[in-house]
Order: structure tokens, then C-alpha cells, then sequence
């Protein structure tokens, strides 16, 4: 006898029961996954690759001590300076770009650097530096006249670098640079300088030293010069009493003097010419200037004085009523006086007397 079938429950729980695997329990899945070896690479070759990829390799790098279940490397970057930034961020500077390693310009602006000329053309010259680099020198940067060759010498201050790595020279600036050393050194110096008195200007002439000098009139020559600007084209013996850079305004001040030179050339001549010089001499000078009393008159290299009763046969009441600074006159020697150094001196003797020519035009 067949048994009969019993239909399946229709109870969710029941069938749930029959048909769900069993559950492992949680300590032996514990104990599975702790068992598991996974291999790892080891902490410092890790941290060396880290290394050798970034950017900042040269920098500091610490390795966390204790490494848990995978290897941790943490890489702590001191704050650059900024010099170590820029070093960082430089880009790759070709070998032939006119630095030294490390990325340094061998020359700076305002630098002077001597080199040879390799080839001219209209428009510059081009040189080979001392350090095998190359420049070029605009032919406006040269004084007016200037002619080379291949393989003259010349210098120039470098103003700027082309991105080519080849210098620009301006030969103007470092004869400037130069003279105005020159200059200084010779106002702390006393030492005499020489150069062409190029123009007259309000208060005194303008001297050419390889920069311009002022001359005031007071300090020309011992006595105030009539007429300054007959000294424009003579070169001058000077002393530099003055040389700053100018704060309010561009450039430089320079002040010279020559008078301390005059008085010991006048000296001089006082000294040889005193002696050949004798009363009743006729000679012939220069009036250099006026004072209430007379005129005094250079007879070339010592003054003498006319008195004002010996400007003119008639009464004058002052000297400017017959002379004036830098007329020649002809006077006659009426005393030396060599211990003083005193010449007394006679314009009215060397003039015709009107009493002569008027007794001789009236003769019977």
C-alpha cells in the first residue's frame, strides 16, 4: 500500500530551514582569514622607489617606524628656500647656453669683459670673450670714428644677454665706468688732471676729463678772468675738488680747480721774471683786473699795478673810465721791488703827453 504524499508546507520559516546551507560560524572565519599569508614587498625598497620617482628626491625622507598590515611610507618634504624651489623647478638648460653648471651666468650686468673681434659688420661687432662665449657690440655704442679689425682687442660692460646666450656690450659704458674710477681716486689723490675746456657755461667753464667738469670762474686762475671763454679749446691742468653720484637727479658732479696751480705757476714766473725786470722798462700786458685803486696788469707771469693816477695824463676818478678787464695795454716800469715782490707800473708815461704835442703844434 503506497503511503500517501504529504504536500509541502507552505510556512516561509519551514522552507527556509530545509533549504539554506548552514552557517559557518564566526570564530572559524576568524581563524581562516588570519591564516592566510599575503606577501608584501619589503618597507624599503618600496620607499626607495617612492623616492626615485618624485620630484623631490634630493630632499628629506622618513620612513614610518612601525609598519602595520601593509607598508606605509611616508615621505616629509622640509619647506625649500627659495633657491631650492627654483633649483627644482629650472627646467633643463642646454650645455652650450652661455652658463656655468649649476645654471649661473660667468658675467653679470654691468660686468667689463675684454674680448677679440671675430668679424665686423654694419651694424655691430662681433667678439670672442675670454671664456670662449661670444658678444656682440652695436656700432652705436662706439665713439664716432671708431674703425676694427679682425683680431683687435676692445672691451665692453654687458648690458643684457640675448637668448641665444651671447652678451651685448656697450664700450661706452665702461670707459665711463672707468674714467669715473679714475676721477674719485684723483679728488682723494690731489693728483693732477688734465683735459680740454670744451664750452663756457654761467659761472664758469666746462672741462672735458672723459666726463664732464665744472670750473667756476672764481677758481680759473688766481685773479678773476676776464674773459673765461678765451680758454675754450686749451687743455687745462686741474685738481678734482668735487665727485658725487647726484641724488635728485641722474648722473655726477664733478667740480674742479685751477688755481692752487696757477699761484705756483705764477710763483715761478715771479721768481725768474722779478729779477729782468727794471724801472724805465717799456712793456706790454694784459689788465686782469679792476679794484678802486688802479689796475693790475700781467707782463706774463707777474702782475703789476697801475695807480689810478697813472692810467691817463688827466685826472680819473675810477679805473674804468680807461681800461677794462683783458684790454693790452703798454705801461713803463716805474719801481720793482723784489723782497715784496712788487711792480709799480705807468700807463700814462707810455702814452704820448698832450703837453709835448700841443707846445710843438704851437711853436712860433
Amino acid at each position: 500500500m503506497t503511503d500517501p504524499i504529504t504536500p509541502e508546507s507552505t510556512d516561509p520559516e519551514a522552507n527556509t530551514e530545509l533549504h539554506t546551507e548552514p552557517e559557518t560560524p564566526a570564530e572559524t572565519l576568524v581563524a581562516v582569514v588570519s591564516e592566510t599569508v599575503i606577501e608584501e614587498p619589503e618597507a624599503e625598497p618600496v620607499v626607495e622607489a617612492l623616492v626615485a620617482e618624485s620630484p623631490v628626491a634630493d630632499m628629506h625622507v622618513e620612513v614610518v617606524a612601525e609598519v602595520p598590515s601593509e607598508v606605509v611610507a611616508e615621505v616629509v618634504v622640509e619647506d625649500p628656500s627659495p633657491e631650492t624651489v627654483v633649483a627644482a623647478e629650472a627646467p633643463v638648460i642646454p650645455a652650450d647656453d652661455g652658463l656655468d653648471a649649476g645654471g649661473a651666468m660667468p658675467y653679470q650686468n654691468g660686468d667689463i669683459v675684454p674680448g677679440t673681434v671675430t668679424s665686423v659688420r654694419a651694424d655691430g661687432v662681433d667678439l670672442e670673450l675670454d671664456s670662449g662665449r661670444t658678444a656682440v657690440v652695436p656700432m652705436a655704442e662706439f665713439a664716432p670714428g671708431t674703425s676694427f679689425a679682425v683680431g683687435d682687442a676692445t672691451e665692453g660692460t654687458v648690458i643684457r644677454r640675448q637668448g641665444t646666450g651671447r652678451y651685448v656690450l656697450s664700450p661706452k659704458r665702461s670707459v665711463r665706468t672707468r674714467t669715473w674710477a679714475r676721477i674719485v681716486a684723483a679728488q682723494e689723490s690731489g693728483e693732477i688732471q688734465e683735459g680740454v675746456v670744451t664750452e663756457s657755461v654761467k659761472g664758469g667753464l666746462i672741462v672735458d676729463l672723459g666726463m664732464r667738469a665744472f670750473l667756476p670762474e672764481s677758481l680759473i686762475d688766481v685773479r678773476r678772468v676776464a674773459k673765461p671763454a678765451e680758454l675754450i679749446g686749451q687743455t687745462v691742468k686741474v685738481i678734482v675738488i668735487e665727485a658725487v653720484k647726484q641724488a635728485d637727479r641722474p648722473g655726477e658732479r664733478i667740480v674742479v680747480t685751477r688755481k692752487p696751480l696757477m699761484e705756483k705757476v705764477r710763483a715761478e714766473q715771479r721768481s725768474s721774471l722779478i729779477g729782468s725786470i727794471a724801472p724805465g722798462d717799456r712793456r706790454t700786458g694784459r689788465i686782469t683786473a679792476l679794484v678802486p685803486f688802479g689796475a693790475f696788469v700781467d707782463l706774463g707771469g707777474i702782475e703789476g699795478l697801475i695807480h689810478v693816477s697813472e692810467l691817463a695824463h688827466r685826472q680819473v676818478a675810477t679805473p674804468d673810465e680807461v681800461v677794462k678787464p683783458g684790454d693790452e695795454v703798454n705801461v713803463v716800469v716805474l719801481e720793482v721791488n723784489p723782497e715784496k715782490r712788487k711792480i709799480s707800473l705807468s700807463r700814462k708815461k707810455a702814452l704820448p703827453d698832450p703837453w709835448a704835442a700841443f707846445q710843438a703844434a704851437h711853436q712860433p
